[in-house]
């Protein structure tokens, strides 16, 4: 008999992991219910399978009484490397109790609408601040779970929170919360040191979280599909904000080259093939504290491999004016595609990455990520620079365009 269990244990573990695989390639997230959760989270900590439980623990139903009546479901991040593992235990577990499974990246749908539900280095950083809660399973503690729950409100849910816009021209709250988030926050914030606005709304929360460096990263800001007119708003205001940083840069493409073509030796020939088409400004080798600033406020292709779990930070970031830029075709599919791209040179690095996938076949398409649009290409460079040296720099970088002969 005990044969026999395992035997169909490994055939619903082998069925669901087809059914979330038909489902990524349909581009949805899996579906996942569970039952017995207290042994759930038993079998995931017996496996060793790190992940945490996102948001409000205490909700958890940990008894069988408690999961008659349960009607929400939970928010789990689980580390990508274990996410077949992860499935497994799903399986073991059948149930009617759903979760929403996420990771650093999108591998197995662990995504939301295509994209990592938090930056991927953001993502690592919750993992990583994982503690048990009232020795029943992991959740996110400390200030990290603060700052996941503020990024919730003001990014996955906008005018779907509870909390105010703080914009006039938007309306009101749409949906009424249980959790009283804003009590909710000021507790968490409190027993953690954390001082929050006096006054929570999107907007407040949204610059609270730049300034912390826990804001959603513009490039990806516009990219974001699950939206409502807050983000539209948002979207909007950090144009703006661009805008006045951008000064009189112009037709700026900047390229982060990343670690692996770093330690391939790659880089040469990149930085060498950019240079046959646009002028170097300035070539910078990333620092830590630049790596993570990077990673933090771009969105770098999610900065993992496709289908992959292993995170591939920036190394080199490269600077580039474009005397001769191309306005975008109304009928070009890539425009369609890529819908914030106003020169069409940016695409110029597909060329490089069929030059490079001859000497790296597996590796090539991840050597390099770009800047879409001088706006983004502005938001990069502040990022590689930092707010101590942005204005100087900048000036630098327009004195040089200002010299070349065909601006």
């Amino acid at each position: 008999m005990p044969a026999v269990k395992e035997c169909l244990t490994e055939l619903r573990y082998r069925w669901e992991l087809l059914k979330w695989k038909r489902r990524v390639h349909r581009r949805h997230k899996p579906k996942i219910r569970i039952g017995n959760i207290a042994a759930f989270f038993q079998r995931l900590d017996a496996l060793e399978i790190p992940y945490a439980v996102l948001r409000y623990p205490e909700e958890i139903p940990m008894t069988p009484e408690q999961e008659k009546v349960y009607n929400g479901d939970i928010d789990i991040m689980v580390d990508s490397r274990f996410l077949e593992q992860f499935c497994r235990v799903v399986s073991e577990f059948p149930g009617k109790i759903k979760v929403d499974m996420y990771s650093e990246g999108i591998r197995l749908g662990s995504g939301y609408t295509r994209m990592p539900y938090y930056p991927p280095t953001l993502a690592a950083e919750l993992l990583a601040a994982r503690e048990r809660y009232a020795d029943g399973f992991f959740t996110v503690g400390g200030a990290p779970g603060v700052f996941s729950l503020l990024y919730h409100q003001v990014y996955h849910k906008g005018l779907l929170s509870a909390l105010p816009s703080g914009v006039a021209e938007l309306p009101p709250a749409q949906e009424t919360d249980a959790h009283n988030i804003a009590e909710t926050l000021r507790r968490m914030a409190a027993a953690n040191g954390i001082t929050l606005p006096e006054e929570l709304t999107l907007l407040s929360l949204h610059k609270f979280l730049t300034e912390h460096e826990w804001n959603m990263p513009y490039d990806l800001l516009c990219r974001w599909r699950k939206r409502n007119a807050w983000h539209d708003y948002l979207q909007k205001y950090m144009t703006a904000e661009l805008q006045a940083m951008q000064g009189n840069l112009h037709d700026i493409i900047v390229f982060l080259i990343r670690s692996d073509a770093v330690k391939l030796g790659a880089d040469a020939a990149i930085i060498s093939g950019i240079a046959e088409k646009f002028t170097i400004l300035d070539t910078v080798k990333l620092d830590q504290s630049a790596q993570t600033r990077v990673l933090r406020q771009t969105r770098g292709g999610d900065w993992t491999k496709h289908k992959s779990h292993l995170i591939v930070p920036p190394e080199i970031a490269v600077i580039c004016y474009d005397p001769a830029p191309r306005m975008p075709e109304a009928n070009d599919a890539m425009t369609h595609k890529h819908f914030n791209v106003t020169n069409m040179n940016v695409f110029y690095k597909h060329e490089l990455r069929e030059r490079l996938a001859k000497e790296y076949p597996e590796n090539s398409t991840n050597f390099m990520h770009s800047s879409d649009n001088d706006l983004e290409s502005s938001a990069y460079i502040y990022a590689i620079y930092g707010a101590a040296d942005f204005r100087e720099k900048r000036q630098q970088l327009e004195n040089q365009i200002n010299s070349t002969p065909e601006s």
